[in-house]
């Protein structure tokens, strides 16, 4: 198609009448939008229409001249006739396909589809670490310091002089403090000296000296006897015979000269 506009446009825009050149492109250019040229078929027959349109002129002016100058050579071999009501085109394509390639009906543009982008980790790179350290130039004089531990000796005499302000300031006040815990500690101890005096005016000699001989002579008697648990009673009475028979064992009267 664009072959065919190119040598169209060269063939009418060399007449001497602009004017009707001009007029003649616009209709041609409405015709085209009617044909529909194949690959094999040499001819083609289209209705146009002779009112002018703006669409029309836009059309007849983007044909350039470097596109019509790429096919002049071929403008011997095509031809034009004009029928009244159709529009008889012989384009005269020839056998070896070589102007078949420069048309291009549909272009096929494979737009890529939409995916995801791909989670990537960033790159790393290893900065360059310098093999020798960079120091700030220093100035022409070395300043020594005078008195480095200044702030150390101010902080130690500016405490000391506040513990002797805050001693002075608060010294009554604490010395009522220590007073009252004298005296707190001083009445619990008269308190504890007054119980222990009752406790030795009410001890009793001869009543201390008979608790402990009850619990000298107090028998006791074991809760089992010959592995079985009986009544206190009846144990005493087991012990009382074993103790007995021991008794006799020992007193047996013997025979003296």
């Amino acid at each position: 198609m664009n072959d065919v506009c190119c040598v169209t446009a060269n063939i009418l825009l060399s007449g001497r009448d602009k004017s009707i050149a001009a007029m003649t492109m616009n209709t041609l250019c409405a015709a085209f939008r009617k044909i529909a040229v194949g690959r094999i078929s040499t001819a083609a027959t289209a209705r146009y229409s002779t009112q002018r349109s703006n669409r029309d002129a836009n059309i007849g002016s983007r044909l350039t001249s470097d596109t019509c100058g790429m096919q002049c050579g071929t403008g011997t071999i095509h031809s034009i006739k004009f029928i009244p009501g159709t529009l008889n085109i012989d384009i005269r394509m020839p056998a070896n396909g070589s102007l078949i390639r420069n048309i291009i009906e549909s272009p096929a543009i494979k737009i890529p589809p939409l995916r995801e982008p791909v989670k990537r980790l960033p790159i790393q790179y290893d900065s360059p670490v310098p093999e020798k350290s960079v120091d700030l130039p220093t100035s022409g004089r070395i300043i020594d310091k005078q008195a480095e531990n200044m702030l150390r000796i101010r902080h130690k005499k500016m405490k000391k002089h506040k513990r002797k302000k805050l001693r002075k300031k608060m010294k009554f006040v604490w010395a009522k403090i220590r007073l009252k815990r004298a005296h707190k500690r001083e009445r619990l101890f008269q308190a504890e000296l007054r119980a222990k005096v009752k406790e030795a005016q009410a001890f009793d000699p001869k009543e201390y000296v008979n608790e402990k001989l009850n619990i000298l002579n107090k028998e006791r008697l074991p809760r089992m006897f010959r592995g079985e648990i009986l009544p206190p009673e009846m144990i005493k009475q087991f012990v009382n015979e074993k103790k007995a028979r021991k008794d006799a064992k020992r007193n047996k009267p013997r025979l003296t000269l």
